[in-house]
């Protein structure tokens, strides 16, 4: 599974740009009361969506909720 998702999709880098709007995730997170570091990972792909101007398509929105002017796609699981 892991071998096709890499063929499919080309991996977007965790650059400069998406360190600026890490910044604004961690301090989006703090004051909605979240901890960013307890979900580092989450913080980090809504900020390359950010720099990028990209949607998340996410099975799990909540994850990226009250993170300012990110767009979240909710993607139901497969069965």
């Amino acid at each position: 599974m892991l071998q096709q998702a890499e063929a499919d999709f080309e991996p977007l880098p965790f650059d400069a740009a998406a360190a600026r709007a890490f910044g604004r995730v961690a301090a989006a997170l703090r004051r909605r009361g979240r901890k960013p570091q307890a979900r580092a990972y989450d913080a980090m792909i809504a900020a390359v969506a950010l720099a990028r101007d990209l949607p998340v398509h996410t099975s799990n929105p909540a994850a990226f909720a009250g993170i300012d002017d990110l767009t979240v796609v909710p993607v139901p699981l497969p069965e």
